[in-house]
């Protein structure tokens, strides 16, 4: 019975003149085009100070820093690896290193022992860190040496080193999100198309006269998704590679097994969407009311810690926020799904909430 029904399945969509093609240009196109296409101001950035000095000279630093705004002191000690702990888990977003001899050598005008260190996975959020931070240096040098009354200002040497983007490529930055919007934009619209499209065409009655289990055909209706967004995946992934010259720097397989879990989340929305609509055009327009918000509000285009707090608890109900995370992660760090377990749970239990009010929606009577 499965094979019959998943047969029928992968019939009903390549026999669509147009959603086949749909799936191949969409995600080729955003590829292609949206890298060469887009600054935006960027608040609450997560600062931790591993202050080895301790001294009046470095609270002014710090204060300078923490009182123009764009920065939330979180940590705040003598320990460099608790602070780098905080940023492998994004807890912190830059790390300001204040030497023992920083008192000693900005009143002598010898040098500036401090290091910044900035998280540059969020590539917006990292470059305009860094830049804040630097910013926040000059002001404190130059009212350091108005104070002194020395005219010139004493700029210090900075050396930046970009771990995961050494050379700042922002569209390095941005094809983990474009491939998370195409797979999920994909595999939301199509099942919202699905059974409202047999609706119409009346061959659900068909299907509802058949000892065909609810859950046999919800699932049935999941699976060519599933190969639908792994063809997005490993094309996305092959422009990004043959184009840009990008490659992920983790276990590959980790990404699909995100992707997977991604699909069970938003299949089952469509699923459940097109349970509820009588014609395409509702179906189309409730999804994509979901999709915009799902876009707008999972920290691909602004960072979540900018948001207000109300705005960042309704995220946790957002399934991009955990997929973005994750590829992000994942491709850009080579991070595992020891280090991704929450964006693990996340996906798992809003999927299986999704694929449970899809079947239980389901109704064979109708």
């Amino acid at each position: 019975m499965w094979k019959y029904l998943l047969e029928k399945e992968f019939k009903q969509f390549f026999r669509d003149p147009g959603l086949p093609k749909m799936a191949l240009a969409f995600p080729v196109l955003m590829m292609l085009v949206f890298p060469f296409a887009v600054s935006m101001d960027i608040r609450n950035i997560n600062l931790a100070v591993v202050d080895n000095c301790m001294s009046e000279e470095s609270s002014r630093l710090i204060e300078k820093c923490t009182s123009s705004g764009y920065f939330r002191l979180v940590s705040h000690g003598h320990s460099a690896d608790e602070a780098m702990k905080l940023m492998d888990e994004n807890k912190a977003d830059a790390i300001i290193t204040v030497m023992p001899d920083f008192d000693r050598e900005t009143v002598s005008g010898n040098g500036f022992p401090a290091g910044i260190k900035v998280n540059t996975v969020n590539g917006t959020k990292g470059s305009l860190g860094s830049q804040y931070i630097l910013q926040c240096v000059r002001m404190y040098l130059a009212e350091k040496n108005q104070a002194s009354g020395i005219q010139a200002v004493q700029y210090a040497e900075i050396s930046e080193k970009y771990y995961f983007n050494p050379g700042m490529d922002y569209k390095l930055f941005m094809i983990p999100a474009l491939i998370v919007i195409a797979i999920t934009m994909i595999t939301a619209f199509l099942p919202a198309l699905n059974i409202v499209s047999e609706k119409e065409a009346g061959t659900i009655e068909q299907i509802n006269v058949t000892p065909v289990s609810k859950t046999a055909f919800i699932v049935c209706k999941m699976i060519p998704y599933w190969a639908i967004a792994f063809f997005i995946l490993t094309a996305c992934l092959v422009i990004a590679w043959a184009v840009f010259g990008y490659v992920c720097r983790g276990n590959i397989l980790w990404l699909y097994l995100f992707t997977v879990l991604d699909i069970i989340v938003m299949a089952g929305l469509g699923l459940l969407i097109s349970n509820y609509s009588g014609n395409a055009q509702q179906a189309m327009f409730v999804i994509w009311f979901f999709a915009v918000i799902f876009m707008l509000m999972s920290g691909i285009f602004t960072p979540i810690a900018s948001m207000p707090d109300w705005a960042e608890c309704i995220t946790y109900l957002n399934p991009m926020r955990y997929y973005a995370d994750a590829m992000r992660a994942v491709f850009l760090k080579g991070s595992t799904p020891a280090d991704l377990w929450y964006d693990i749970a996340g996906l798992a239990a809003l999927g299986t909430i999704m694929v449970g009010l899809a079947i239980s929606s389901y109704k064979k009577s109708e």
